[in-house]
C-alpha cells in the first residue's frame, strides 16, 4: 500500500471516528447534566415564539455547563431552550412552562448577573436547578417571574 492511498484512507476514518466520539461526548453531557431528563418531562412541541436570546450560557446542576451555545426564548408558554447544532445530539429542544418554575434567585457571578431557577421535577417531586447568565436575559427572566408570580428569593 502506497503512502498516498494510506493518507486517503486515514482521512475518512479520522472524520468518522471524530464525529462518533463527539456525538458520544455530547450525548453523555446531556445525560449527566439533566438536559435529557428535563426534555423528556418538558418537550418543546414546536418552534419557539417570543423574545429570543442567542449565544447564551446556562448551568444545569453541578455538571452541565453550556457556555455561549444556547438559544433561549421567553414566551407566554415558558422558557424554550435549544443548543447550537453541533451540540444537539441528545439535546432535544425543551420548553419549561412557567408553572413548573418554583423560584428564581438573582446573584452576581464575576460582575455578571445570574438567575438561578428551581424547576419542578414532575416525576420525583424534587427540584432541578438551572442558572442563566447575562444581564438582559436575567432581567427578562425577573420580569416574567413577577408576571407569573414566581417566588423570587
Amino acid at each position: 500500500m502506497s503512502e498516498t492511498s494510506l493518507v486517503i484512507l486515514i482521512i475518512p476514518v479520522f472524520i468518522v471516528c471524530f464525529v462518533l466520539f463527539w456525538s458520544l461526548i455530547v450525548l453523555l453531557i446531556s445525560r449527566l447534566a439533566g438536559w435529557a431528563e428535563l426534555a423528556r418531562q418538558y418537550p418543546a412541541r414546536g418552534p419557539a415564539t417570543g423574545r429570543t436570546f442567542a449565544m447564551r450560557s446556562a448551568r444545569f446542576g453541578l455538571l452541565g455547563s453550556y457556555r455561549n451555545c444556547l438559544t433561549v426564548t421567553l414566551s407566554l408558554a415558558g422558557i424554550h431552550m435549544q443548543p447550537m447544532i453541533v451540540f444537539r445530539m441528545g439535546h432535544p429542544p425543551l420548553l419549561i412552562p412557567w408553572t413548573a418554575i418554583v423560584s428564581l434567585s438573582r446573584r452576581d457571578v464575576m460582575f455578571s448577573p445570574a438567575a438561578r431557577l428551581k424547576v419542578k421535577d414532575a416525576e420525583t417531586g424534587g427540584v432541578k436547578e438551572i442558572t442563566f447568565y447575562g444581564g438582559a436575559l436575567v432581567e427578562a427572566l425577573e420580569a416574567h417571574a413577577r408576571t407569573y408570580k414566581i417566588d423570587q428569593e
